[in-house]
């Protein structure tokens, strides 16, 4: 089956902000924050990664189609489920969704300069540093290239 975005319920509420970073990564909001936020700012889609029935990570990202642009504000992959491709399977999950996704041509992120392994993440997966610092953050655009 492989990797999968489901919705947070009070089901797997607990089990998602439980999710932890290594100490060394501690570059994103924690999930917490980000489902409280997404419940204010209800244009971003907080998620749950799965891979099968284990829960691996959490992800949350806005369509913002007067940008023409799928924004991914929060990504992060438990610390037990890293190394093991996880979160290059839900980076090429992400690119479907927003390939699929009406007037939306390009993914954006941001992250601290000292991210070192997520940025490492992000270009492989073809993320290009724009050279912009937004808030303290260099931001990644990865461009889609659609057909039909």
């Amino acid at each position: 089956m492989g990797v999968t975005f489901r919705e947070i319920t009070k089901d797997n509420f607990k089990e998602c902000i439980n999710l932890k970073v290594r100490d060394d990564q501690r570059f994103v909001a924690s999930n917490l924050y980000s489902i409280a936020q997404s419940k204010i700012m209800p244009e971003y889609l907080p998620l749950a990664i799965y891979n099968d029935e284990a829960m691996v990570g959490f992800i949350m990202y806005k369509l913002d189609l007067e940008k023409q642009e799928l924004y991914l504000c929060r990504f992060m992959i438990d610390m037990q489920y890293q190394g093991k491709g996880y979160g290059k399977e839900s980076l090429d999950l992400l690119k479907s969704i927003a390939g699929k996704a009406t007037g939306i041509n390009k993914i954006e992120l941001s992250t601290k300069p000292d991210n070192h392994h997520g940025i490492k993440v992000y270009e492989q997966a073809g993320f290009k540093d724009t050279g912009i610092l937004d808030e303290g953050e260099e931001v990644f655009v990865l461009k889609l290239y659609k057909t039909g």
